[in-house]
């Protein structure tokens, strides 16, 4: 019997061999990916879904990332006789470990399917789930994700949503971003030591909404207790028997600066709203106030103005008109002016009417005269619109309101159509009145502006981060004295920190407010009003009746001309 002697060397090459060929002595894969940011925060992922976030030996996160059917939160589809069956664990769950980066987690039960992958590049973490609607009869119309706690040493701070179910269930998606509940699509939380920040990724122009929710909604321990638990819902429908792709991201960092964790959400938000499309002017805006009431109108006064300048229906009063507004204008360096009521007084109500382009004959006479003397004078004139609504009659004396859809193409053009007939006459300013905080409000400023072009400037009464990139935004302030140990301040309406916000995601975009109350006395020695807005990137507007502020706005405009805007 010939006996053969194989060295070591040999034997581990012929090993090696077999591992390569013969599927058997593959290794098995990973049951986890384990990845570590470059400033040290630690992910983990398992079969659960994304289940841990670590910092050095802190737990700041645990969990296990999931999809759940997120219509029963909304009344809009609560009670649907044969909603879609996701269960709250799923039977089958599996890890797929692609490279120390990438894993992907598929998760079955009830109806669907679930497969998230889990990519990670730098501090950044993309989760891109894939939902399957296995159901024959019945729509996913939300989707849900949740069941990551974030344990924070203390109550934390920052851009948190946080609101009760029921609370969706009475309002619905209008409360979803972007909308007047959640104006800022992205979010952020921190404490002491970490900061998270999240954002929609690939949605595009669709409902979102991310919430913060208490561990617990007993009164004495909701914002006591530091634990939140994060939910993310996409208003985007899966039908039956069909799947859909969904993408986010979430930024864990030691720099807690709210600018570090958002800048993911910037990115979605410049890619998805672009760029800002009109050519802000920063220089002030005179307004006034035109119309009086049903009880002015009279024989005298047909269509019920103010008297004096504001009487723009006979020719003496468009004439003073244009004197007093123009020389405060000159005084102060302002851009024009922004009038209300410029048809008057209508007796069937509505107040500031849809139909803003609707004047009376006497009015549209001196209109074209008043349009011409400030367009010589190098200044400009608008008027305010209110471009959501429709005045349709309720009874035989009074209309009601009732809203445009902005995807029907009729109801789009008939307000272009009004639009068109006031930039006809010479409008270059708009005041958007009712306006600019609706998902249906950023579609239908989306196509004004395409129609409008980029000179014409508009300001929109309500605001959410996605109108700025097609309108500036219009508010009140209110100067409140001091109370407490705290001391006394100017409280803009649309929020301080939004407006920070809104600049830093949209940079040149524009909002204008006016002084509307003052509570107290403003301190003689206190920040004038004006050198606030300014200082703010806010343009001031100037009731006619305060042009002694004119000239002091002059010289504060020119000091803040090289002011940093985002």
């Amino acid at each position: 019997m010939l006996h053969r002697s194989f060295s070591s060397p040999c034997i581990l090459f012929l090993l090696t061999c077999v591992v390569l060929i013969d599927p058997r002595f593959v290794f098995a894969a990973p049951d986890r990916l384990t990845y570590t940011t470059p400033s040290g925060v630690t992910f983990e992922v398992t079969a659960a879904g994304l289940s841990s976030i670590r910092y050095h030996d802190r737990q700041f996160a645990s969990g296990g990332w999931s999809f759940f059917n997120g219509d029963s939160w909304f009344k809009e589809f609560k009670g649907l006789p044969e909603p879609v069956s996701v269960p709250e664990k799923f039977t089958e769950q599996s890890i797929a470990v692609t490279n120390d980066r990438v894993a992907r987690v598929r998760r079955a039960g009830g109806d669907v399917i679930c497969t998230i992958d889990y990519s990670f590049e730098g501090e950044d973490l993309t989760c891109t789930a894939r939902i399957e609607n296995q159901n024959e009869k019945s729509p996913i119309n939300v989707a849900g994700f949740s069941g990551l706690t974030f344990h924070f040493t203390a109550p934390p701070h920052g851009q948190m949503p946080t609101q009760h179910s029921s609370y969706f269930q009475a309002h619905g998606i209008r409360l979803c971003h972007p909308g007047e509940w959640q104006r800022i699509g992205g979010s952020w939380a921190a404490d002491e030591e970490l900061g998270v920040g999240t954002s929609p990724w690939n949605t595009g122009l669709t409902r979102t909404l991310t919430l913060w929710d208490y561990r617990s909604w007993e009164p004495d321990k909701r914002e006591r207790l530091p634990d939140r638990l994060l939910i993310y819902f996409i208003v985007s429908p899966i039908p039956a028997r069909g799947a859909a792709t969904f993408d986010m991201k979430l930024r864990v960092s030691p720099d807690r600066d709210w600018k570090h964790l958002l800048e993911p959400y910037r990115a979605h938000f410049q890619r998805t709203f672009g760029p800002v499309q009109y050519k802000a002017d920063f220089r002030w805006i005179a307004t006034d106030y035109l119309n009086h009431s049903i009880a002015a109108i009279s024989p005298e006064n047909p269509y019920g103005f103010h008297g004096g300048h504001r009487r723009i229906d006979t020719a003496a009063g468009a004439a003073a008109f244009c004197n007093t507004v123009l020389e405060g204008l000159r005084a102060g360096n302002g851009q024009g002016v922004i009038v209300w009521g410029q048809g008057g007084e209508d007796p069937r109500g509505a107040m500031y009417r849809p139909d803003f382009d609707i004047l009376p004959g006497p009015v549209e006479a001196n209109w074209a005269l008043s349009a011409k003397r400030f367009h010589e004078a190098g200044r400009k004139i608008g008027v305010a619109t209110r471009p959501r609504h429709i005045a349709v009659r309720a009874d035989a004396k009074e209309d009601q309101i009732i809203d445009i859809n902005p995807d029907d193409e009729g109801h789009r053009e008939m307000l272009w159509r009004r639009f068109k007939n006031m930039t006809g006459r010479g409008c270059t300013l708009f005041y958007l009145d009712s306006f600019g905080d609706s998902f249906e409000d950023v579609k239908l400023m989306r196509f004004l502006r395409t129609r409008l072009g980029p000179e014409i400037l508009t300001f929109a009464e309500h605001q959410c981060d996605a109108i700025f990139p097609y309108s500036g935004g219009y508010s009140e302030t209110t100067f409140e004295p001091a109370q407490g140990s705290g001391p006394p301040s100017y409280r803009l309406w649309s929020g301080q920190t939004e407006w920070e916000v809104y600049q830093w995601l949209a940079p040149g975009s524009q909002m204008a407010a006016r002084l509307y109350e003052v509570k107290g006395k403003i301190p003689a020695d206190f920040e004038p009003i004006d050198h606030y807005f300014l200082g703010h990137g806010i343009m001031p507007l100037v009731f006619v009746d305060d042009f002694s502020r004119a000239p002091a706005l002059k010289s504060f405009q020119e000091s803040f001309k090289s002011s940093t805007r985002p």
